[in-house]
């Protein structure tokens, strides 16, 4: 059985907390050793909310020798952050995205190839309602996937999803899209149930990702759907001979149609955690098992290319409808 997983959070905002929740849920399991902020003030307040050690010290945290550090900072500040704990010796898990810029990008993977041991917490993929997707597409059901419509996640995670939908690797892509706006009900939050909430406007992108074998992702995504009770989610992955919509899929079956529903649960509901934090709890897992045995859990290469892809994805926003294209990765080589 594998010892209890220790790890520091490197940073306190609302992410930070999904890892405390978890060690609160199996503390058998994993254990949230501290939590470094920038101001005793906020150090203070964070211990009070959640209970966690806090401090202000790096040195503090290093000294707790933990399995490995969590950064889950502002985005502007993940690399460096993250780079800081590397140089001090620690594997790093950090929050999404990886960087937001090519040259970060990298200097991240320079850093994996001469031996830091990084990963991005991309957790989307182990969603059990999209796994159970990804595996059903894996295993032949709908024939070749060539299409998906996805209206269920922000910029990185929505590409994740396409490609490992659409089993499309690191192949190149083109870009194409708009940003839109339109006025909405606010009704729900990252605390719950919003009452009398506003109409404002709140953007809604559209993009056409167009990979190299002709294969296409459909990106459309509204923030406001995160946390909205009259905002859905969903997904549709066409094949040549099927379709999987929103776990729901019809194929042809020795040449007749046919349909069933995917099936799948959330393994760890029992300690109350949601589908995300199922999914943060399973990238913990596996960064412990990276540490161990060098095994990955989401390759570094695969998350550099998400945020590739979402930095393509923001520059064809600020050009409407002009095709932007990608181009090869260092990361993308070593295929």
């Amino acid at each position: 059985m594998m010892s209890k997983i220790r790890y520091a959070i490197v940073g306190s905002g609302w992410r930070s907390e999904f890892y405390v929740r978890i060690a609160k849920a199996m503390p058998e399991q994993f254990e949230a050793a501290a939590m470094l902020c920038r101001t005793p003030e906020k150090a203070k307040l964070m211990h009070e909310k959640t209970g966690v050690y806090t401090t202000v010290s790096e040195a503090e945290c290093a000294s707790l020798k933990p399995d490995f550090v969590v950064v889950a900072v502002n985005k502007a500040d993940i690399f460096k952050v993250t780079r800081n704990w590397i140089n001090k010796g620690f594997p790093v898990l950090c929050e999404t995205p990886a960087a937001l810029n090519l040259e970060d990008l990298e200097d991240a993977w320079q850093l994996q190839c001469y031996g830091a041991r990084i990963q991005v917490a991309e957790q989307y993929h182990l969603f059990p309602k999209y796994e159970a997707a990804i595996k059903a597409v894996k295993e032949g059901l709908i024939g070749e996937p060539w299409a998906v419509d996805l209206s269920a996640a922000h910029g990185y995670h929505g590409v994740s999803l396409i490609r490992r939908m659409l089993g499309t690797g690191f192949e190149n892509a083109s870009f194409i899209g708009k940003r839109f706006s339109f006025p909405v009900l606010e009704t729900a939050g990252r605390c719950g149930a919003i009452e009398g909430g506003e109409i404002s406007n709140k953007d809604r992108i559209r993009l056409d990702i167009e990979f190299e074998s002709g294969k296409t992702g459909f990106y459309d995504f509204s923030s406001v759907q995160y946390h909205s009770l009259i905002r859905s989610t969903g997904y549709r992955i066409q094949g040549t001979t099927g379709e999987i919509k929103d776990g729901h899929a019809v194929f042809m079956e020795n040449g007749v149609p046919a349909a069933k529903t995917l099936t799948w649960e959330n393994p760890l509901a029992n300690f109350g955690l949601s589908e995300d934090e199922t999914a943060i709890a399973r990238m913990l897992l596996g960064m412990k098992s990276y540490v161990d045995t060098g095994m990955e859990i989401y390759p570094l290469r695969e998350a550099l290319q998400d945020a590739y892809f979402s930095i393509l994805m923001d520059r064809a926003l600020l050009h409407p409808y002009e095709l932007i294209h990608s181009e090869t990765q260092m990361w993308g080589w070593q295929t």
